[in-house]
């Protein structure tokens, strides 16, 4: 029996990739998607999903699918609450790297987005890129004014490819939904609508400019920072212009060329920062990757590549705060209700089981001092409790945890005596010394009697309307129940068989009573039946064998 939301709507001008992207997961052994039996692809899939290999194939099939679905791979690499630890091992190792454009095809985007001639704008252009990926690539060039400067200049196919694989993304995803639905604990279509925002926002060079400008306002008057400065006259949504900075990347550094002090100094600047984007400006870099950070011959550090950022509220951070003041209490309750205040989501039915591993796991670090554990190993250990529960986290705190930890990496691949928590003492004092401060205690209380006072105001008004509605006879209440889609698809699996049981019997009964009372006709040679009911008896057997297999694949008798 096959199922009526078994196909996929797709384009005409989108089904050659869709044949493409089918004849690659059928390689990877993902072809168990496309099964119309359910019960079979099901069990075919919980057997693919636990397999040793299952993180390679997925790698090998978004490096063939090509570089929006590597993007796409490497989005799921900083979601460790939803994605398995050996999956995310693998996806780690996608690299979004592409072959340079045609030699001057850069030179003349890069004149059509300026709309002059490169030699009238700079005095050298390097045609040979420092860097290329799969939207765009990086020149080096020189202004009249002596400034030398990178110019990021994106692939002309980069948007409509982009658009295309985002179209087949979504409707593949909601095909997935449809198809395995709650047996699958990743939202697939709403990592697909976060990744749609990611890379319209990395398409969007303007962005990228906006929140270059904002870091440069955040770390203003801290020389340790360098934030490339944008060009903006030079600049368009397709083409970038900034400060091109000299300097080591930290992945080139060699730490035992430093001295020791140095290497400590370096080290703790490089984490220092991601902590003050994060806990004092609420606006902090999504991907500070050791090839995202250089070390200045002046000895300070330069950010770059701003496309993946992340925002906190002054709500988040003070959450923030409340969960620290917990976490030192080792009050496993308050910590849950704080995590409940940054947005975290959880079934009521599993509230007592999860505060208890969340006090097991307070007490188990409680012990240590900060240097017998890595911030690593903690969020670790946190988020496989998030998946352990299926907690739904806002996306923003994924991206804070892998910042964090890729903070502590840099900071210990450089100095491997560091303590990161030493590092971030002094924030998370001043969110315990901002949060019991008089001016911050005066608003809470205001705070809270605005609301309560809004409360009082509205609470009349909607009794009232509660009443009206009740007394009008208009009042609805909407009944949701948690596993009534699947009963709907039982009992429409049950009707199908059914109607197809009384149809066979039908044809079955009025067959024998057609040869029983024979009305003359031709009849079959050396069996003497009359052909109408004969042709009505075989095919009646037909659809009862087709039943019953039916039955057999359904695993249910």
């Amino acid at each position: 029996m096959t199922e009526s939301n078994s196909t996929l709507p797709v384009s005409t001008g989108n089904l050659r990739r869709f044949s493409q992207i089918g004849r690659v997961l059928f390689r990877h052994g993902f072809g168990f998607v496309f099964d119309t039996r359910r019960g079979r692809r099901e069990k075919r899939g919980l057997q693919e999903m636990l397999a040793p290999n299952f993180g390679i194939r997925l790698r090998r099939t978004l490096e063939d699918l090509g570089p929006t679905f590597v993007k796409f791979g490497q989005l799921l690499s900083t979601r460790p609450d939803v994605i398995p630890e050996g999956v995310l091992f693998e996806l780690q190792k996608l690299q979004d790297t592409a072959s340079p454009m045609p030699p001057g095809s850069a030179l003349r985007i890069a004149e059509a987005e300026l709309g002059s001639s490169v030699d009238e704008i700079f005095s050298d252009f390097d045609p040979e890129p420092l860097g290329a990926a799969s939207i765009g690539q990086v020149h080096r060039a020189v202004l009249h004014t002596g400034e030398t400067v990178a110019v990021k200049i994106q692939r002309p196919e980069a948007g409509s490819r982009v658009e295309s694989d985002l179209e087949i993304m979504r409707d593949f995803a909601s095909f997935l939904d449809r198809r395995f639905g709650a047996n699958i604990v990743v939202d697939v279509p709403g990592l697909v609508a976060e990744f749609e925002g990611v890379i319209r926002r990395e398409l969007d060079y303007s962005a990228e400019a906006r929140a270059a400008r904002r870091f440069a306002i955040n770390f203003e008057g801290t020389s340790e920072v360098v934030i490339p400065k944008i060009y903006e006259e030079l600049s368009s949504p397709r083409l970038l212009t900034m400060e091109y900075i000299e300097g080591t990347r930290f992945h080139d550094i060699r730490p035992l060329t430093l001295r020791p002090s140095e290497r400590r100094r370096v080290a703790e600047m490089g984490a220092d920062a991601i902590f003050r984007m994060a806990f004092e400006h609420g606006f902090f870099h999504g991907d500070p990757h050791p090839g995202n950070l250089i070390l200045t011959p002046e000895g300070n550090l330069a950010l770059l590549d701003f496309g993946m950022v992340g925002f906190l509220s002054r709500g988040d951070v003070e959450a923030l705060s409340r969960l620290f003041i917990s976490v030192i209490n080792r009050d496993a309750a308050a910590a849950l209700r704080s995590l409940e205040g940054l947005g975290v989501q959880y079934s009521t039915d599993v509230r007592d089981d999860l505060v208890q591993n969340i006090s097991e796991f307070l007490h188990k670090y409680s012990g240590l001092s900060v240097g017998e554990v890595t911030l690593g190993q903690a969020l670790s250990e946190l988020i496989s409790i998030a998946r352990r529960y299926r907690l739904r986290l806002p996306p923003v705190f994924p991206l804070l945890a892998k910042a964090l930890v890729t903070a502590e990496g840099l900071a210990r691949s450089i100095d491997p005596t560091i303590n990161v928590y030493e590092v971030a003492r002094p924030y998370a004092r001043q969110l315990l010394a901002e949060r019991y401060s008089p001016n911050a205690l005066r608003a809470a209380a205001e705070e809270r009697a605005f609301e309560y006072a809004r409360y009082v105001e509205e609470y009349p008004e909607q009794l009232r309307q509660v009443l009206g509605e009740l007394s009008d006879g208009e009042l609805e209440v909407q009944l949701r129940h948690g596993g009534l889609d699947d009963l709907v698809g039982h009992v429409d699996i049950l009707a199908n068989r059914l109607v197809f049981a009384v149809v066979t019997s039908a044809l079955l009964v009025g067959s024998s009573m057609l040869g029983a009372f024979d009305l003359g006709g031709p009849s079959i040679p050396y069996i003497g039946i009359a052909v109408v009911p004969f042709i009505g008896f075989m095919l009646s057997m037909l659809l009862a064998a087709l039943l019953f297999v039916a039955i057999f694949r359904g695993g249910r008798l």
